[in-house]
């Protein structure tokens, strides 16, 4: 039986790995846990910018999903030397998203709103702001299934890429053969992983992805997924690995007599796969979800139109609403950038 003793997770450290469930996890398994980003966030400059035509006060609302949107929206407005005026408006993928904003702007006297975490939830929040001329900051590698939601809810909106996900070199310093487990939570880890290490065979070592797209990323570039995460049980990475372990160990570590919750089946081939695969399951049922709280939403906005001349009359009103909001907001960041150059 293969023991498990050495991990790597290709994430930064815990501000307090003492106190992490990591910490928990390697003590519990006599683990030793090494955290190593195998990616890094690069921003794209002005002059890249400026090619796609974008201009920052043409939009209305914000669409943050990360702290790195956050951090180079405000970095190419300063750059651009551009006043966010204080009218826009914030939508945030979660609470600490949200609370991050505080780095930029006084956050009390922000419109800023946020969801719980799911897709749904700030589809929703979205869906009742129709009249917004939405940004999405991005990076230019984006995978993300907002797009397509916010399509399907007909908002208008632009993507706004950015920066960058490249990988970083880490051959010199991480032997990756010193390791039985590897845990990637991003597709562009995966390509790191082929980048640093080319002639590299999974054979024993042990794979984690989280989400459909890494562990499509993994199975893509030839090697194979062990813990697809999360499952019905386990939220986080951390969990997901410690119930596997716990049920490795008394499966004698015999992969094949694992439970199928750790197992990763492809969309493809899931309508192949048992009935018995609650992970699979589980990740139909948020899709669904989502569906659902598109088409609510979607329908929400349409129960008003009864003709095709009424839509058309609506539609007409929803861009003049946005005209008008557009206008206001360079109105007031024009204002604030000549009391700047009168100082």
């Amino acid at each position: 039986m293969l023991k498990i003793k050495n991990v790597l997770v290709s994430q930064p450290a815990p501000a307090d790995y003492e106190k992490s469930p990591y910490k928990q996890l390697a003590s519990k398994f006599g683990l030793k846990i090494v955290f190593r980003k195998f990616i890094k966030v690069e921003g794209i400059t002005a002059t890249e910018f400026r090619k796609n035509k974008i201009n920052l006060l043409d939009y209305t609302a914000i669409i943050f999903t990360s702290r790195n949107a956050v951090d180079h929206f405000f970095r190419m407005a300063k750059e651009m030397r551009v006043v966010i005026p204080i009218t826009m408006k914030y939508f945030c993928s979660s609470e600490t998203t949200a609370f991050y904003l505080q780095n930029y702007i006084q956050y009390r006297k922000r419109k800023i709103f946020y969801g719980k975490q799911t897709l749904g939830d700030l589809i929703q929040l979205i869906g009742r702001h129709k009249d917004e001329n939405y940004l999405l900051p991005c990076s230019e590698e984006s995978g993300s299934e907002l797009p397509n939601a916010l399509d399907k809810v007909r908002v208008k909106y632009t993507k706004a890429p950015l920066f960058r996900t490249v990988p970083e070199k880490i051959a010199s310093e991480i032997d990756i053969n010193d390791y039985d487990l590897l845990a990637f939570f991003s597709p562009i880890g995966i390509r790191s992983l082929k980048t640093n290490y080319p002639k590299f065979k999974q054979g024993k070592v042990l794979i984690a992805a989280y989400g459909e797209t890494v562990c499509n990323a993994v199975e893509e570039a030839g090697f194979h997924v062990n813990i697809a995460a999360p499952t019905e049980t386990a939220s986080s990475m951390n969990q997901a690995i410690e119930q596997f372990l716990a049920d490795y160990y008394k499966a004698g570590g015999d992969l094949e007599k694992m439970p199928a919750k750790y197992k990763y089946v492809p969309k493809a081939k899931a309508s192949e796969a048992s009935e018995k695969e609650p992970a699979s399951r589980s990740r139909a049922k948020a899709a669904d979800n989502l569906e659902a709280v598109i088409e609510r939403v979607a329908r929400s906005t349409s129960k008003t139109a009864a003709g095709g001349a009424e839509k058309r009359q609506k539609v007409s009103l929803h861009g003049k609403t946005i005209e008008v909001k557009v206008a206001a907001n360079r109105a007031a960041a024009l204002a604030v950038m000549e009391k700047k150059k009168k100082k």
